[in-house]
């Protein structure tokens, strides 16, 4: 988990818990908007990035942690479905 979502600062403890043969979970951490057309930072395609990111590195589970509150449910819908079309093995949870 890194509240900025800094692949970087994942990496160590993703390779910690690989190594040791645990269960890696790692957290895409939500702000912002994504029905708002005009928030462009966090935009859909900013979150599949680094959940492709984060699958790549070998994680088993996604959890989706939403710490200020602002996951809409449409929202919600959109990138847990987007994130279900292009990873549909992988566990995913949202935490709200």
């Amino acid at each position: 988990f890194d509240s900025l979502n800094y692949l970087e600062n994942m990496k160590l403890g993703i390779d910690a818990v690989g190594e040791a043969g645990g269960v890696i979970e790692a957290t895409l951490c939500y702000t912002g908007d994504l029905c708002d057309p005009t928030k462009r930072k966090y935009s859909l395609e900013y979150y599949l990035n680094y959940a492709r990111e984060l699958v790549a590195l070998g994680v088993h589970m996604l959890a989706v942690k939403d710490m200020a509150g602002l996951l809409k449910p449409a929202a919600a819908q959109m990138l847990v479905s987007a994130l279900r079309a292009e990873f549909p093995d992988l566990p995913i949870h949202v935490h709200t």
